[in-house]
């Protein structure tokens, strides 16, 4: 993201931005923090007035092996994460350091740190186990609230369905991690992942994690569509054939997604991804042309589509 990108956000009135933390970029073998490119993204959506939720996830190399591996299988894999996780709030939460650093730029703290990314699925978390996701998620609110009370803790967004054995459907994960003690209180709002090739499946595809929450006495609990895609594509399993196709499907699961707004709760909905993938870039199956904008910079129809929602508040 440049700063002409951010400038376009704040002009298209995007509320939040949802950015990736790797830890294993952020933190050495040797414990020293490189939180420049992560300073750079706070910076730029602070001045602009742009939310952000930070992802914090990926475990190291140098402490696993394999980066999926959640970081709970001993009393130094916790340690190290806790002590990561401290720093993040201590650096971009109320009264965080890199506000006394950067006096120039308006304060606007991370008020929500979403835990892991998609950890019901093998791509993001091997084992996959609620159990364990579970019990992340109670040692990283300790320390959420214990530096900044007035955060909250936001759980991962849930690959809601599974193809090919390739994990576990989003409803049954968050019911299995209601088993561990204490994780009904360990957390303020849920998250899913809703992708399906079309609104209906969308939408029928997060009911189940908030069908949960309520039975789990949790209704209270907000949810939010923390990524939600389709491409212009006719390649891939959710691409719409076309830059009209993609636009006029993106009007169409965002005017159903307000419709069910009440019934699910639900905060906020954030489009994967902003721009599409380089030529030769490479990331998930279906997500090379799910942009907002070509990979040229050029505005699709989806991001005109979009503007007819954020500029009609």
């Amino acid at each position: 993201m440049s700063d002409d990108d951010f400038d376009t956000m704040k002009w298209g009135r995007l509320g939040s931005y949802r950015v990736p933390v790797n830890w294993g970029n952020v933190v050495s073998a040797d414990g020293e923090m490189n939180w420049g490119p992560i300073d750079r993204v706070v910076g730029a959506t602070a001045r602009r007035g742009i939310e952000l939720l930070p992802v914090l996830y990926l475990t190291p190399e140098w402490l696993a092996g394999d980066r999926r591996r959640l970081p709970i299988w001993s009393p130094h894999s916790i340690a190290v994460w806790k002590d990561f996780v401290k720093a993040a709030v201590l650096r971009y939460g109320s009264d965080g350091e890199f506000w006394v650093e950067h006096p120039g730029i308006p304060v606007e703290p991370v008020t929500s740190w979403q835990i892991w990314n998609e950890p019901n699925i093998r791509n993001f978390a091997w084992p996959v186990s609620p159990r364990r996701y579970a019990r992340l998620v109670k040692i990283s609110a300790r320390v959420i609230r214990n530096y900044d009370p007035d955060a909250e803790t936001v759980l991962a967004g849930l690959y809601a369905h599974m193809p090919h054995r390739s994990g576990m459907d989003s409803g049954p994960f968050l019911n299995r991690a209601y088993r561990v003690e204490g994780f009904r209180s360990s957390f303020d709002a849920a998250a899913i992942h809703p992708y399906a090739s079309t609104t209906r499946g969308s939408i029928r595809r997060t009911y189940p994690v908030r069908r949960v929450l309520d039975r789990r006495g949790n209704s209270g609990r907000e949810l939010l569509v923390t990524e939600l895609g389709w491409g212009s594509d006719s390649a891939t399993v959710f691409g719409m054939g076309s830059q009209d196709g993609q636009g006029k499907q993106l009007t169409s699961a965002y005017n159903a997604f307000l419709k069910h707004r009440k019934q699910l709760n639900l905060r906020s909905v954030y489009w994967f991804a902003w721009d599409d993938l380089p030529e030769g870039g490479r990331a998930c199956a279906f997500c090379k042309e799910t942009g907002l904008f070509d990979n040229q910079g050029g505005a699709k129809p989806a991001w005109y589509r979009l503007l007819d929602f954020t500029h009609d508040v």
